[in-house]
């Protein structure tokens, strides 16, 4: 169960890499996969990008350190950890190293939504997506050289060419993300749960980061997905521990830190934008998710 998918403002792989990446081309393959090395001045240019991006992306560290606020809350990244950027999550980046060092592995999302390893990234995802914007995985020496080694080898495939790279390129994908989830497997208990059950929480959270603007109400997600109100909750609950609600503000919450420090939009335009009904309800919504009003926020 896959809905439609509506890109909105966000950018692509091509256009990201216009912005950002003009100098790095050769690491981009056909608008479908970027793979290299990142340092700190190319790391720096991903704050240049005004919206969210339309792709998966992998950051393993190999040096140094890196330091982002996704989704409200300030991470460090150092050698060993990978982080993992899911499509309309809110990055911005703090602080980074001069000595930092880390392979980057992009994937476009419409490249991910119609090839096998769509179902492989529905279980690699489940960690950071119930992590509420803590995409973060600290790896051991030996789980962090075996991903690497994946990652280099995507990247070789895209420097050089063959007859059937987009073919290989897709198994290698996929070869990586199943490696992810076999050392996620030894780090934490999984749930085993239905395939439809997966299908259903995937398809919910991929709704939700392109709805949850104009949509604030469990009815509205149920609905396109063809379920009750009542078998969504119990399926986000099942998988997550969390509400269906929590997930709705937890994404509202994130839109609204992004428009506050990023924009000169006023905090009425920015209720506004969000589809509240009056700034006050914004306000004591913001205060309630953040533990400060929004005008206190952004003078902070």
């Amino acid at each position: 169960m896959q809905p439609a998918i509506n890109y909105g403002d966000m950018y692509n792989l091509k256009e990201a890499y216009d912005i950002i990446g003009p100098g790095h081309q050769h690491g981009l393959w056909e608008g479908r996969y970027a793979c290299g090395m990142g340092d700190a001045p190319s790391t720096s240019l991903t704050n240049q990008l005004a919206d969210s991006v339309a792709c998966y992306s992998f950051t393993l560290v190999l040096q140094g350190e890196v330091t982002l606020q996704t989704n409200g809350h300030v991470i460090p990244f150092r050698k060993n950890d990978l982080y993992i950027y899911l499509p309309g999550l809110q990055t911005r980046i703090v602080s980074v190293s001069d000595d930092y060092r880390s392979n980057v592995l992009i994937v476009d999302e419409k490249t991910t939504f119609e090839t096998k390893a769509f179902r492989n990234l529905t279980r690699a995802s489940f960690y950071p997506i119930v992590q509420y914007g803590k995409p973060k995985l600290m790896l051991t020496p030996n789980d962090a050289e075996r991903l690497n080694a994946d990652m280099l080898s995507i990247h070789d495939h895209i420097h050089r060419p063959t007859l059937f790279s987009n073919e290989t390129l897709d198994m290698l994908y996929s070869v990586f993300l199943l490696d992810m989830i076999d050392i996620q497997e030894h780090a934490q208990t999984q749930l085993h749960v239905s395939r439809r059950t997966e299908d259903i929480f995937l398809s919910f959270y991929t709704l939700l980061r392109k709805h949850c603007i104009e949509h604030h109400d469990i009815g509205f997600y149920a609905d396109r997905l063809n379920v009750t109100t009542t078998y969504l909750s119990r399926i986000v609950k099942q998988l997550t521990n969390h509400t269906v609600m929590e997930y709705i503000n937890q994404m509202l919450v994130t839109e609204a830190i992004w428009l506050l420090t990023s924009t000169d939009l006023t905090v009425n335009q920015i209720a506004d934008r969000l589809h509240f009904a009056t700034t006050a309800s914004f306000d004591k919504f913001f205060l309630r998710m953040s533990g400060k009003i929004p005008k206190d926020y952004r003078r902070r």
